[in-house]
């Protein structure tokens, strides 16, 4: 049997090793970020650049697609973390879920309002091949995260209404159920006159 002071320098190494672990998963996230944050911006923009090609109406069209979609989807996604049924490791995997649903919106957002030497030069690619692209993905956004929570109020309001619908039904059916077993009850007893009638013709006998 292992004695306390064996456990110890055990327990110790174990926590060593995690915040050793914790330590360098923060340095390659750090690192990744960074990466990203230098390549991610002029990508996107050359990527849009290439699905725009420089014609207007493309720009308007493919911003509306992008935020409309890439805003609506993931906040349904989102949406779903809410539910009492699913456990917490789901709800932080439908969230992650839902940003990476979300990526294509926030690296748009990271361009125009991103202050890094990357984002600059995305900012000046949307501008000079695809200029109304940003505008309309922002209006486009708006407008779905507008429609999502005046559906998520529409179906609250509709959910409890059928809740009161079937609390009135119940109450109803209470009443209903009620009622019966009274007539049925006034049905199967003697009437008053009947019994009296009964009683004088054996006081009688």
């Amino acid at each position: 049997m292992r004695t306390h002071s064996e456990e110890s320098p055990a327990k110790k190494a174990n926590w060593a090793a995690r915040i050793i672990l914790v330590v360098v998963a923060l340095v390659v996230l750090a690192i990744a970020y960074f990466a990203f944050a230098a390549i991610l911006p002029v990508w996107w923009a050359n990527v849009i650049r290439n699905q725009v090609e420089g014609n207007l109406g493309a720009g308007i069209l493919v911003g509306m697609f992008y935020g409309f979609v890439f805003t609506f989807v993931p906040l349904l996604v989102a949406w779903q973390a809410t539910r009492k049924s699913v456990n917490w490791p789901w709800k932080l995997t439908i969230v992650l879920a839902a940003v990476a649903l979300a990526s294509p919106n926030l690296l748009t957002a990271g361009i125009m309002f991103g202050s890094s030497q990357a984002a600059h030069n995305g900012q000046r690619i949307l501008g000079t091949e695809a200029t109304w692209f940003p505008l309309w993905t922002q209006i486009s956004a708006i407008a779905a995260a507008v429609i999502f929570v005046v559906g998520v109020i529409l179906w609250r309001v509709w959910r409890q209404r059928g809740k009161k619908m079937k609390v009135l039904k119940k109450a109803d059916a209470e009443r209903s159920l009620a009622a019966k077993a009274a007539k049925d009850s006034a049905a199967s007893s003697p009437a008053p006159e009947a019994q009296s009638a009964t009683d004088s013709q054996a006081d009688r006998r």
